[in-house]
């Protein structure tokens, strides 16, 4: 029975008045999908003929229907169904059913799914999470940030529980542009932006640099937040290869001829999920095609720190101050919970900054950056970094160790001389989703390579993480790796469906 067929039947004799009747039938239709978003309904005048009802009645109806959200009327034009209205026949407590007409459409990836899982993975005692960039547990100096954060409160009292300036409080500030200068750089207290970790301070970057639809080379593979930093303010994002010496600067060159970009996004030492540096050539170059075509390098050098073995080329920054927004946090060498973050920049990019973080959450949090301020003026940094490095080298030891084992005749993949990642590249291409259900059944996770790729994935990727477990969880990690690989291996169909990409 139609909509009009089951208005016209009303029933005059029901206890319930006819406006109420009709409103219930417009609300059913509405949530059944009969009336869709944007249809019309009939006008007072032909509802009023088709209910057999007079014109103010029908008008009570439209206005009862308005009150509930369910339509909108537009004077000359008529009344139409919301594109909210489906759920507004619901008005039970706690029902949030409603949401999903009002939301905007949600992107559907499943790898951004995946990177939201690697959390809730790392706090899962099953299982073993090679997809976790974090630093283990007891890589974390519990002791000396304690007394740093005691010291704080006793030497600043309330004001460690007081709003602090947006660029962040002076004695961080002025200890992470010292932490600069041990590394090459020029920067003062003033060029700093203290941030809520790295991922805030790309964010910030982007939104400062970028406007929707700008062009932006980004290195591909890279890390995740980055490509997510960048996509969120609507940029198209220009893939250039990497190899073992970095990033590809004759790719650049080549897309340069074809595009006017205004930012490139880049990890020059220690690359994530790689871990190669940008050599030096191509650093020159690369700032050379800077100056010349007048664009951003978004400097990445979270990783920078790590490193086991070789020569620091330093920031990319040190060459070319003004052309170079340089990102970096102490996360992966102290303490992730600290987010302590930050931006160094020079001229009126600097000032778009601190704008966007006005704009952002205006303020970090006071305690937390004055005791890291402690921390790294009473000289704890050096020591610190030194433990850091040791343990991740035993980790990456231990993975390498393991890939050769038990992936060496099946995969492909380098030995990185610091960062905290290995990147591993499948001989033979599988299902990327079913390979990533198998491991997680088998109880170990990766993140595939697609959620770290611009472009469409040519090959089975993966990023595998050493810095959270044990040489002995790593190991059993592997094993248990390659023998999903080899299960979905097995029956890999001719065509292979990867992830879509994030």
């Amino acid at each position: 029975m139609t909509l009009e067929e089951r208005i016209a039947r009303i029933d005059r004799a029901d206890e319930r008045s006819l406006t109420a009747q009709l409103v219930d039938l417009f609300l059913a239709a509405i949530a059944s999908g009969e009336l869709a978003p944007g249809a019309r309904l009939p006008p007072t005048r032909g509802l009023a003929t088709m209910a057999g009802i007079n014109q103010l009645t029908a008008g009570r109806v439209y206005r009862r229907l308005q009150t509930l959200g369910a339509v909108v009327s537009e004077v000359g034009r008529g009344t139409f169904v919301r594109a909210a209205a489906a759920a507004t026949h619901s008005e039970r407590p706690g029902d949030a059913s409603w949401q999903s007409y009002v939301l905007a459409p949600e992107r559907d990836d499943e790898s951004d799914r995946i990177v939201g899982e690697i959390a809730r993975h790392v706090e899962d005692p099953t299982m073993i999470p090679l997809s976790a960039g974090y630093p283990a547990l007891e890589l974390i100096p519990v002791a000396a940030l304690r007394a740093a954060t005691v010291e704080a409160i006793d030497r600043h009292g309330p004001r460690a529980f007081q709003y602090g300036p947006i660029e962040g409080v002076s004695e961080l500030r002025a200890a992470l542009a010292e932490l600069g200068r041990r590394r090459g750089l020029d920067d003062d207290a003033n060029s700093i932006v203290a941030t809520t970790g790295a991922r805030q301070a790309l964010t910030l970057a982007a939104r400062a640099t970028l406007r929707p639809g700008d062009k932006v080379a980004c290195e591909s593979p890279t890390f995740m937040g980055i490509i997510e930093a960048l996509r969120t303010v609507g940029a198209e994002l220009l893939p250039v290869p990497i190899d073992e010496h970095g990033l590809d600067t004759g790719a650049l060159e080549q897309l340069l001829h074809r595009h006017e970009i205004r930012l490139l996004a880049t990890q020059p030492r220690l690359q994530n999920p790689t871990g190669v540096d940008l050599s030096a050539e191509r650093r020159e170059r690369l700032v050379e095609l800077a100056r010349q075509h007048g664009f951003f390098i978004l400097e990445d050098g979270v990783y920078g720190d790590l490193r086991f073995e070789g020569h620091d080329p330093g920031p990319l920054r040190a060459l070319a101050p003004s052309h170079v927004i340089y990102v970096d946090s102490l996360s992966k060498t102290v303490g992730p919970g600290l987010r302590a973050g930050w931006i160094a920049a020079s001229g009126p990019v600097l000032d778009r900054i601190i704008g966007e973080k006005r704009r952002d959450d205006a303020h970090g949090t006071t305690l937390t950056q004055q005791a890291t301020a402690g921390f790294l003026a009473k000289g704890l940094y050096p020591p610190q970094l030194a433990r850091a490095r040791s343990h991740y080298r035993q980790g990456r030891d231990a993975l390498l160790a393991a890939l050769e084992s038990e992936l060496g005749a099946i995969a492909q993949f380098a030995r990185p001389v610091g960062g905290g990642h290995v990147w591993v590249t499948l001989r033979q291409p599988l299902d990327d989703a079913r390979l990533y259900r198998e491991a997680l059944a088998g109880g170990v996770t990766f993140v595939p390579g697609a959620a770290m790729l611009v472009e469409r994935p040519r090959a089975t990727h993966l990023r595998l993480s050493y810095g959270l477990p044990d040489p002995a969880s790593i190991g059993e990690g592997v094993r248990r790796l390659a023998q999903a690989i080899r299960l979905v291996g097995r029956d890999a169909p001719a065509q292979r469906r990867s992830l879509p990409v994030t």
